[in-house]
């Protein structure tokens, strides 16, 4: 290549850079009072940028065509790329409190050692007025027999002993009225009785029959019938933790005469 031939070209080149920079520069300007002032300006200055600083070779073209092959409307320079590193975004940590029942109510392994009521005697005195109806003797009962059949029934079968049947048990068995003590038979309603028990009375005549028959009879020993664990001595609640005692442990609750009633006892 002569030295005419690179003033020639370098001149051509100087001439397509400076065309270049002016589009850039004509198309920012006429692109910037199109958009509005928050920062859209911005985007402008980015092309011009992009023009201005790019660094990819022109293709060589003479200087006579460079004018006539320059487009009506420069084409838009692609905005180079910025890569933006936006920091981890740190990890929430959410405290959710743990979930109980109510507040009120706290894990057994929280109870404090002490709070356990211990074992102790507690005394109860009680004062019991029995109504008790007109009644014949029971001798007299017309249904009595029904009673006495019931109780040799049970005791050919092998069943006269106490239902209990634990170290607590003394005395004679003896027939108990279950569900309704021969004296308050009349006082009670048979169809409440039905319904609590499942039973059905076509008369009177069949309730009183049931009332002495093995329905509402259980055999207990004198112990646990009448006297220092029994049924007609303690309170219901009590009793019937006798009835399901556990072998060894203390009994629920037993009577004491108010002369032997410990004088110490809470």
């Amino acid at each position: 290549m002569g030295l005419f031939d690179k003033l020639f070209n370098d001149d051509e080149k100087e001439r397509e850079e400076e065309a270049k920079r002016k589009a850039a520069e004509k198309y920012a300007e006429d692109h910037a009072h199109d958009h509005d002032a928050k920062g859209h300006s911005e985007h402008a200055t980015a092309h011009v940028h992009a023009a201005v600083t790019t660094t990819t070779p022109a293709k060589k073209v003479p200087a006579k065509k460079a004018a006539a092959a320059e487009p009506e409307h420069e084409a838009k320079p692609v905005a180079k790329k910025t890569t933006v590193k936006v920091p981890a975004a740190a990890p929430v940590t959410a405290t959710i409190p743990h979930q109980h029942g109510p507040a009120t109510i706290p894990h057994q392994g929280q109870i404090k050692a002490g709070s356990v009521t211990v074992a102790h005697d507690q005394a109860m005195t009680l004062h019991v007025l029995a109504h008790i109806p007109d009644h014949a003797p029971r001798e007299d009962d017309p249904h009595y027999h029904l009673f006495e059949q019931a109780k040799a029934r049970l005791k050919r079968q092998g069943l006269w002993k106490c239902m209990i049947g634990d170290e607590l048990c003394g005395g004679e068995p003896e027939l108990h009225h279950t569900f309704i003590e021969f004296s308050q038979i009349n006082e009670v309603d048979p169809s409440k009785i039905q319904q609590a028990l499942g039973l059905h009375f076509d008369s009177d005549e069949q309730f009183q029959e049931w009332a002495e028959s093995p329905g509402n009879l259980e055999v207990l020993c004198a112990q646990h019938h009448r006297a220092h664990y029994g049924i007609h001595v303690i309170p219901g609640p009590l009793w019937e933790a006798l009835r399901f005692r556990k072998a060894g442990t203390a009994a629920a609750a037993e009577f004491v005469a108010a002369s032997d009633a410990p004088k110490d006892a809470n």
